[in-house]
């Protein structure tokens, strides 16, 4: 008996030793499944049982086009799949949607044209999750789909979701699916003003927030404020000499959410959100 007992504590300790790699690592985004562990934080569901295996990391089968990563994830749809399977990762948490941060792209490589989607999910209070979908338009080569989340603005989630083949009705085939390069997508520098100084910025506020009928705005040194709806247009532009308050009648505007950019008098701009 004291034999068995030193063998196993002797089994232990070995086992204690060894490095064991974490599978829950924290990962950043872009998450572009270069790292070979990379694929392991990731969960997948209602793709039949038992199938793990159809979610691997394989090389790029095209990386000669838009995507020149050597790897990426090929995810096997199974004919008798559910119609929204994927997979999960909390490992690129916490995902703030913010007026910068709120387009993401997805490459997929597929071998019919089909929605694919993104979803994000989880955090504190339990935020209403995100759900999008957007569809390739070419097979057999990689394609860069894009999918807006401000309506997710001001909001934090823990969770990201992808799903490869997402059909708007009932599945009729699997499929082969190459998922790669999930992001955010970055506006372009070209053009773009400064932005306000840390210190000027602390000191930007709009309220009330949700609006009704008029807002308040601070911002030091404005002298314009533009406010345009969440596919970016503007549907209200208001200019005056400098100032560092001004009040804003919102009350024509649409339930929704608007966001509120503050240009100032040497170019700088800062941006906020209100819903209404």
């Amino acid at each position: 008996m004291k034999n068995i007992l030193k063998t196993n504590v002797a089994a232990i300790l070995l086992m204690l030793a060894v490095p064991v790699p974490k599978l829950n690592a924290q990962y950043a985004l872009p998450a572009d499944f270069e790292n070979p562990q990379e694929d392991t934080v990731w969960n997948q569901f209602a793709n039949g049982e038992g199938n793990q295996e159809n979610m691997v990391l394989v090389d790029n089968p095209a990386a000669d086009g838009i995507n020149t990563s050597d790897y990426c994830i090929r995810f096997i749809v199974v004919d008798d799949a559910a119609r929204w399977p994927g997979a999960w990762s909390d490992a690129y948490g916490p995902l703030h949607i913010t007026y910068e941060n709120h387009i993401m792209e997805m490459m997929v490589f597929k071998d019919k044209i089909s929605p694919s989607g993104l979803k994000v999910e989880g955090g504190d209070g339990y935020p209403e999750l995100i759900e999008l979908k957007a569809s390739n338009s070419v097979t057999g080569e990689w394609e860069n789909l894009t999918f807006d989340f401000s309506a997710g603005i001001g909001t934090t989630y823990t969770r990201l979701v992808f799903f490869p083949d997402f059909p708007d009705g009932e599945r009729t085939s699997g499929g082969i699916c190459h998922i790669d390069n999930i992001a955010w997508a970055r506006p372009s520098s070209a053009n773009h003003p400064p932005a306000v100084p840390a210190e000027e910025e602390n000191r930007v506020m709009v309220y009330p927030n949700p609006a009704s009928g008029q807002i308040t705005v601070q911002c030091p040194g404005m002298t314009r404020i533009t406010i345009s709806n969440i596919l970016g247009q503007p549907v209200s532009t208001t200019e005056f000499p400098v100032a560092n308050h001004r009040v804003i009648d919102v009350s024509g505007l649409r339930a929704g959410l608007y966001f509120i950019t503050l240009h100032t008098a040497d170019g700088r701009i800062s941006t906020r959100f209100i819903r209404k």
